[in-house]
């Protein structure tokens, strides 16, 4: 069959160009293999498709009703070869992706919507969890990472990092020893994800420390540590972006403000064998670039 469309697409530029010698010099082939493309589809249909001469090449009555129907093969596949390539300038499919719940309200999220509103045709299936999502049996494309990899059997590329923050309600401060240095927070009710150690490093003009802290809540939720802080249950290290209103409003304050939380890394991981012309891809570079 792929041999017949062939043979098919040489016939129709025999026909075009009124010769076997223009045709092999159009489509970069010898006169001689153009000739046989033409016998071999006189063979198979039975019938002289073309008369020649030495000076002259027209079409039989067969070879002219032939000549339309392979008219409009071309022309479908033409069309066809046109609708793939204007699918790939306008990019459409699905993208599967998992982040963390922190990342809800990240500059992350905010370029996630920046890109659906640019490509109104890939659908974006976004799941935020604060559980890690395997990507093989979640049917993943892409997941975004908090922290060091251990993912070694996928792609990955940074994102940026995660600015987390020390806070906590005005009246939950009032009621603890105003503190000076991150030590004297070793006493005070912390709120802890249970996927993380009680062990929180923060850093300030080049120095470090590290607070052991107490809890008396521990949650395997990010959105649940919010609600737990505003209730005025304790201190929580939340991620910037998340609590940037409520700081903005008073409704919770940074504790110690001079010391930072140390910023975790932000990753991306994607299959392997994702291609460079894949949505996921097309995704990775719009996040890179803006």
């Amino acid at each position: 069959m792929i041999n017949d469309l062939k043979a098919m697409a040489v016939f129709a530029e025999v026909v075009k160009q009124g010769s076997f010698k223009q045709a092999a010099k159009t489509l970069g082939l010898s006169p001689s293999v153009v000739s046989y493309h033409i016998s071999q589809l006189e063979e198979k249909t039975g019938c002289a498709l073309l008369y020649r001469s030495t000076r002259k090449l027209t079409l039989s009555s067969q070879g002219e009703a032939f000549y339309q129907q392979v008219l409009r093969m071309l022309d479908a596949a033409n069309e066809g070869i046109s609708l793939l390539s204007l699918h790939q300038q306008v990019p459409e499919g699905q993208i599967k992706i998992s982040l963390p719940t922190s990342l809800s309200r990240s500059e992350l999220t905010h370029k996630l919507a920046e890109f659906s509103l640019a490509n109104p045709r890939i659908n974006l299936d976004i799941e935020y969890s604060d559980s890690r999502r395997d990507i093989i049996d979640d049917r993943l494309d892409l997941a975004v990472r908090v922290g060091e990899l251990a993912d070694s059997d996928f792609m990955s590329t940074k994102l940026g990092m995660l600015e987390r923050v020390l806070v906590c309600t005005p009246s939950f401060y009032k009621n603890n020893a105003t503190p000076k240095q991150p030590s004297d927070l070793s006493s005070w009710q912390w709120l802890k994800l249970a996927q993380l150690t009680n062990k929180r490093k923060f850093l300030s003009n080049g120095q470090s420390s590290v607070v052991e802290f107490n809890h008396q809540v521990s949650v395997n939720s990010v959105e649940a540590i919010y609600q737990f802080c505003i209730a005025n249950t304790g201190l929580a290290v939340l991620e910037k972006s998340q609590v940037a209103g409520d700081l903005a409003s008073g409704r919770l304050i940074r504790v110690l403000p001079d010391w930072d939380v140390e910023s975790l890394s932000l990753y991306a991981i994607w299959h392997k064998n994702t291609g460079s012309s894949s949505l996921t891809k097309l995704l990775l570079r719009y996040l890179k670039k803006h």
